[in-house]
């Protein structure tokens, strides 16, 4: 028996390739489905807007800078992203392969790290709460 684990499936392509919006959005919605069908369970996921309008913190020589933009002129960007508890890895990345079939982007399927010696409640996510 397999077991459960959360991965972060993230969706990269190029930002300009989607020709129709709502087919896209479909490939998704029918992802989620059968996620569902087949104990793929999806926890958190979201849309990401355009690289271009992305905020960059770089640091060099102890000096931080904010910078606007995407950090390369690449084509791939990341676009989004999905996080999923599954034990079954390989038929997830089956699963989201029409996400970016239209587009030939990128799927990458990585674990959640789990740290077995953090005390509760001390994880990056636990503690990024937002101001008030």
């Amino acid at each position: 028996m397999s077991t459960t684990t959360t991965y972060m499936l993230l969706l990269w392509g190029d930002p300009d390739a989607c020709v129709d919006l709502g087919a896209a959005y479909a490939a998704h919605g029918t992802f989620a489905e059968q996620c569902a069908l087949q104990g793929h369970e999806i926890v958190g996921g979201e849309e990401l807007a355009s690289p271009r309008d992305a905020r960059l913190l770089t640091v060099a020589d102890g000096t931080a800078q904010v910078t606007d933009g995407p950090y390369a002129e690449t084509t791939e960007q990341l676009g989004g992203f999905y996080l999923v508890r599954t034990s079954d890895p390989d038929g997830l990345l089956r699963l989201a392969a029409p996400l970016v079939m239209d587009d030939e982007g990128t799927l990458e399927l990585r674990p959640v790290a789990v740290h077995e010696a953090a005390p509760t409640g001390t994880s990056p996510a636990a503690v990024a709460q937002p101001v008030a």
